[in-house]
């Protein structure tokens, strides 16, 4: 391989450490009480369930709300409370935090710190194991480091752990190794369980192919192997709780109100992961969606693996639409946690069709210029999280123009104009200038938002079956 990639990746990857511990560690979002609550109670009494001492100490880094919240260290059933979030993470933070204590770094600096190593690392690896030729190599490094992935450096979760290993996966798969794929695949599922269809996906494709009676049985072996990695949450659970789930026991609003399964699948959620103004990924990487869709399209009809790995794509994208809850915290504007899971399917699509010619030369210097502008209306690898509960530019330009041309899943409108994240369906009203552009109404709210906005104009509304939950969009001209 030639040397200048890894190099430039190398290089890149200290820039982004340098600049993590030049700053302030990221301010407490996400699920960070149990993510950074766990490597404490290891670092302390080498064990993961929370104790007094435990939440005294972490209530000064962190909110001490944080450890009042129902969805968070729920009780096992021993009477100790333990984290509903599964360790794996953690674990992994916890070396890295336990080097930051013995340096006097500020702790909360784990999550950037660790979140680069995994993608940094991954990416090495790539290059050294799988992209060879040197114009793959430069579209592989500019794809990734230039990617929406970037913005969950600095984000205190998981995401960059599963992600880092799937991408790792599906080279391996690519390259005809189904069953190394699908162990990192199960692996990746343990901190993002719709990923679990991916490691399934692997297996299945695997076992479809013609084998002789020795690699039969080396198969079944491996195959029990992999579905061992992916029972490893659920038999925590179990052993923890006595459920297999501790979200079965959880009653939060959404979970009440929807519950989990496959009846909140829709294909107007499939195109907001894609394309809605806030999370879609598109409009966080224009380029990178439309050259690996373009890229399927083309290769679809003779290559399997895309086959292959185009319906699970799909079918992973459905499988994050059966959670209850649609718009979660985010790094920044967006994209969603929901959608990110594509990038690294486009990765692929693109890298391993990519040739050493003129047109590929000028596709990667356009992607790079405009992706530098692109990212830096999520502050790079500096995003606000606070601004996952505002309208992204691109949506507020929309939305102060024509209004009527955005009606999203209405939890998404709704966070992002009322600048909340409550677990019960509510109504919004966005105005400009104090002038109401557009409105999600429910039942029980068509006075107030009449007051507020005056009558409601007349336009097709869905039925309403229950007015403290269903709702209809209006918009004001």
């Amino acid at each position: 391989m030639k040397l200048l990639p890894l190099a430039l990746t190398l290089l890149l990857a200290g820039l982004i450490f340098g600049a993590f511990l030049a700053v302030p560690p990221p301010q407490p979002a996400g699920d960070i009480a149990e993510y950074f609550g766990i490597t404490e109670s290891v670092l302390r009494h080498r064990s993961i369930n929370l104790t007094p001492g435990d939440q005294t100490t972490l209530s000064q880094p962190l909110h001490p709300q944080y450890f009042t919240n129902p969805g968070y260290y729920i009780a096992g059933v021993d009477g100790n409370r333990y984290p509903v979030h599964f360790i794996g993470y953690s674990l992994l933070l916890t070396p890295v935090r336990w080097i930051l204590q013995q340096t006097g770094v500020p702790e909360l600096h784990v999550f950037s710190l660790a979140n680069t190593l995994l993608l940094f690392g991954a990416i090495i690896y790539i290059l050294l194991r799988f992209v060879h030729l040197p114009s793959r190599q430069t579209m592989f490094v500019l794809l990734t480091v230039t990617s929406p992935l970037i913005f969950f450096l600095w984000w205190p979760g998981p995401d960059i752990f599963s992600l880092s290993l799937l991408l790792i996966s599906l080279f391996w798969f690519y390259e005809g190794s189904s069953i190394p794929a699908a162990a990192l695949a199960a692996i990746a599922s343990w901190q993002a369980q719709p990923m679990a269809v991916i490691a399934v996906s692997m297996l299945i494709h695997d076992a479809l192919r013609e084998k002789t009676h020795t690699k039969r049985n080396t198969f079944l072996i491996s195959a029990g192997l992999i579905l061992g990695i992916l029972a490893v949450p659920f038999i925590y659970n179990y052993v923890l709780f006595g459920s297999l789930t501790p979200w079965t026991i959880l009653q939060d609003g959404w979970t009440v109100i929807h519950g989990f399964g496959i009846h909140n699948i829709s294909l107007q959620k499939l195109f907001e992961q894609f394309f809605d103004l806030n999370i879609g990924v598109f409009w966080y990487a224009p380029l990178l969606v439309s050259a690996g869709m373009m890229s399927i399209a083309a290769h679809i009809r003779h290559d399997a693996k895309i086959q292959w790995l185009t319906l699970t794509g799909i079918a992973v994208l459905f499988a994050y639409q059966t959670n209850p809850a649609w718009h979660y915290g985010t790094s920044g504007f967006g994209p969603s946690r929901h959608a990110l899971v594509m990038i690294p399917f486009l990765i692929i699509a693109i890298v391993n069709q990519t040739k050493p010619k003129t047109i590929w030369t000028g596709f990667m210097t356009l992607l790079g210029i405009s992706q530098i502008a692109i990212l830096s209306l999520n502050s790079y690898i500096f995003p606000v999280f606070s601004n996952t509960l505002v309208h992204s530019p691109v949506a507020k330009f929309v939305l102060d123009r024509w209004p009527m041309l955005y009606n999203p899943t209405p939890e998404i409108f709704v966070d992002r104009t009322n600048h909340t994240d409550l677990d019960h369906p509510t109504s919004a009203i966005y105005q400009v200038n104090g002038t109401c552009k557009k409105a999600y109404v429910l039942a029980r709210d068509i006075d107030m938002v009449i007051a507020a906005c005056g009558p409601l104009p007349e336009t097709p509304r869905a039925s309403i079956m229950n007015p403290e939950t269903d709702g209809f969009y209006v918009t004001y001209e």
